[in-house]
């Protein structure tokens, strides 16, 4: 570890020598195109769908041409749909979902698999990488979306070729890479609630073999919402920079360093309390109602989240081999995170008046985490039917955190759990395809890994003036140990060239989980079970017309075992108002399709609908539901109910319409939106933690002066619809955050 260490600073070092510091960057601006970007998906030539390149499967290939369920974004479309956040890229993927608690911690749910366990003995079932390094914390995906090449949104396990905890899906972040050319691109957004935005990338060639990419910028805005005094709240404020250095040792050998670092410094969302509404066990619209624009919030105790990550990476690429390329990288990922929420949103006063059994609820969190990792991997170079990979990987995570929840606006005794967590990973992989000269070709891969998870965890209680130690466990930790091979096996048949089809059995799974806020140390060292999955899945990606009609489309079956779930549960041994974090373990069935849909029948009109239906529920679930006075739980069976965050139908479309291409540039209009039906909060679908169907719309109208600089006005949920993104039920109240209202700005882009 310590040779990594080195390695990692060495690298920083040298970067930061061969040019200016760093400035602060926004992570919250749309990307940037250059003349490397991959093309947009109707801008191919004579208004064709234009060809993607992914690398889902840990090499270079089409998209139309890969057998994985990839949905991807170029630069264009994340630039055109002013997607710059996890939110707003979730929500434009049907089949992703996720909740925001806070809303700089997104956490991503596909296919109805994802975790809501912050803890430290707990990992993501959903998770990210960025340029293939693994972001292990949530909050660790505030990174900048500005000048990237790509996003992969990989749908199902991935746990043959990404391996760790990829149960439910992937998200690929693959930035642009330094050129040998020099460059330069902009962006400034202004807006509605005091929205300032501004970003920057400078390409620069120092010599014939080294350049250097930095790419800078910031976001901010006044607040969506305000408390009664005016005091910000579901702000943004946000700086971020990346930095990268591209050396060509030789001809065929290629040295890449890159450094970046994102911090956000918000206000607390917005709390409500729903449950003085109506509710509706019937009808149309059940559960209960929402607020109408709500605007002002009143939390007697505003907290907030300061947060930074960033990390180094090192990338060594060499094809001497002659064989295979030979790619090496070595990371560090960090996250400090601090974060404290007023969680009824309101005084003691008015709790008292709703029947809020306690004066004030607030939770505070905070977080220390180093995620280091390093791969060995071979991609081979034979332009024959065989075409193999092969890596090894390992892994190691140090996470610290902190939490406590208090039930009152003056608390005299403390009930604080920290949790310790040293997590280490070793895997080797591969994966080999042939394919045969009548379009037919077979793949198949394994991976077999050994992880080791040392949770340590101790509980303070008493007078917050003097606590005393109820109980730990440091020096004794809770061990969880898994040696599992994952495979993935399928066929593919490239019928013509409209024509690609594929079948596969794919399988992953998740370390077992420690609980965040256990009663005990006999529970505090009882990890769960393994969650693993089998997922079978068949496709269909076709181009028609010319290439002016794509439709790809995916069917799955999912059966997981030891799926975690976790919530908050009432605990009558805290007190009025006390809550503790559960996990149960539950089997599941998911079942699905998803499809995509481009149509460009002509130069001045095109269209991107994504739709896809889940059908996820329990096959088996006992689920704590509360801890009585007396320490004992109270248990329900769920089986047969649907699992949480999953709506069964989601769509997202955009339509534009162009003009020609005139002296003076030419137009674009597009509309666009995002539907979701109804989603349960938790599994027991009793329609209180419950999200009813809703529609956003958004629009926009861009000027292209020319290829190089364009002025786009937009509006962002067109019909300000009110919608929630996290809710609680505790102590009586539902307590909901709402998202974004109805937004309008003006967005400049210039490349040089």
């Amino acid at each position: 570890m310590l040779t990594l260490r080195q390695a990692m600073w060495a690298s920083t070092a040298i970067v930061c020598t061969m040019t200016t510091p760093a400035i602060a960057q926004d992570s919250g601006a749309a990307a940037s195109t250059s003349d490397e970007a991959t093309p947009s998906a109707t801008s191919g030539d004579e208004g064709q769908i234009a060809e993607i390149t992914v690398t889902a499967r840990r090499r270079e290939e089409s998209l139309q041409n890969t057998p994985v369920t990839v949905t991807a974004f170029t630069a264009e479309e994340l630039q055109a749909r002013g997607i710059n956040d996890v939110s707003r890229l979730i929500q434009a993927t049907p089949g992703v979902n996720f909740d925001v608690f806070p809303k700089t911690a997104p956490r991503p749910f596909f296919r109805g698999i994802g975790s809501s366990n912050q803890g430290a003995g707990g990992d993501p079932s959903s998770v990210a990488f960025l340029d293939g390094v693994y972001l292990a914390r949530a909050g660790m995906l505030g990174i900048d979306f500005y000048d990237m090449q790509r996003i992969e949104v990989l749908k199902g396990p991935q746990g043959t070729l990404f391996g760790k905890n990829v149960v439910g899906g992937a998200i690929n972040f693959i930035t642009n890479k330094p050129v040998a050319e020099n460059e330069a691109s902009a962006q400034l957004t202004v807006g509605q609630y005091q929205q300032l935005n501004g970003n920057l990338m400078v390409n620069v060639r120092l010599s014939d073999t080294i350049a250097v990419r930095t790419v800078l910028g910031a976001i901010s805005n006044d607040g969506f919402r305000h408390t009664v005094d005016g005091r910000s709240l579901d702000d943004e404020n946000k700086k971020s920079a990346r930095i990268q250095a591209a050396f060509g040792v030789t001809t065929d050998t290629s040295l890449l360093l890159s450094a970046d670092i994102a911090s956000q410094d918000v206000a607390q969302g917005a709390r409500y309390n729903v449950e003085v509404l109506p509710f509706h066990a019937t009808g149309s619209k059940k559960g209960y109602d929402d607020f109408d624009k709500p605007r002002i919030s009143n939390p007697d105790q505003p907290g907030g989240t300061d947060v930074t990550t960033g990390g180094l990476r090192a990338e060594f690429v060499t094809e001497k081999l002659g064989f295979a390329t030979l790619t090496a990288t070595a990371a560090w990922r960090t996250l400090k995170f601090d974060n404290s929420e007023d969680f009824d949103g309101t005084t003691a006063a008015q709790n008292a008046a709703n029947g809020i059994p306690v004066s004030g609820i607030r939770v505070i969190q905070n977080e220390r985490a180093d995620s280091y990792s390093a791969e060995t991997r071979l991609n081979s170079n034979s332009g024959g039917p065989l075409s193999w990979v092969a890596g090894l990987y390992w892994n190691h995570d140090n996470i610290e955190r902190v939490r406590e929840s208090l039930t009152s606006v003056t608390p005299t005794t403390i009930n604080q759990f920290t949790g310790h967590s040293r997590n280490r990973s070793y895997a080797a992989y591969g994966e080999l395809q042939y394919n045969f000269d009548n379009g037919f070709g077979v793949f198949g891969g394994a991976r077999y890994t050994d992880e080791r998870k040392e949770y340590e965890s101790t509980r303070l209680t008493g007078p917050r003036a003097s606590p005393v130690v109820n109980y730990t466990t440091v020096g004794a930790p809770g061990i969880a140990r898994a040696k599992l091979a994952t495979y993935r096996i399928g066929a593919q048949w490239r019928a013509n060239d409209n024509l690609f089809a594929f079948a596969s059995v794919s399988t992953g799974f998740k370390s077992g989980a420690f609980p965040e806020t256990p009663a005990s140390a006999i529970l505090a060292r009882t990890p769960t079970a393994p969650e693993k999955v089998t997922s079978y899945e068949a496709g269909l990606k076709t181009d028609w017309l010319d290439r002016r009609l794509r439709f790809n489309v995916t069917g799955f079956i999912a059966k997981y075992r030891n799926f975690q779930t976790i919530q908050a549960i009432p605990d009558a041994t805290l007190g009025p108002g006390g809550t503790s974090i559960s996990i149960d373990t539950g089997d599941a069935t998911i079942k699905g399709i998803e499809t995509e849909l481009m149509f460009v029948p002509v130069k001045w009109f095109d269209l991107t609908a994504r739709y896809a239906y889940l059908d996820a529920t329990f096959d088996q679930l006992t689920q704590t539901t509360a801890i009585l006075a007396d320490g004992s739980p109270v248990r329900r069976d769920l089986s047969g109910n649907r699992l949480s965050r999953t709506p069964k139908h989601a769509l997202n479309a955009e339509a534009g319409f162009s003009t020609p291409n005139a002296s003076w540039g030419w137009l674009r209009a597009a509309v666009g939106v995002d539907h979701q039906s109804e989603i349960f909060d938790d599994n027991d679908n009793d329609f209180v933690e419950y999200r009813r169907p809703r529609t956003l719309w958004d629009a926009s109208l861009t000027y292209h002066i020319t290829d190089d600089f364009s002025a786009q006005a937009w509006v962002h949920n067109l019909t300000d619809k009110e919608y929630r993104v996290h809710q609680a039920d505790t102590a009586g109240g539902l307590f909901v955050l709402y998202g974004a209202p109805r937004q309008y700005g003006l967005t400049f882009n210039a490349r040089f």
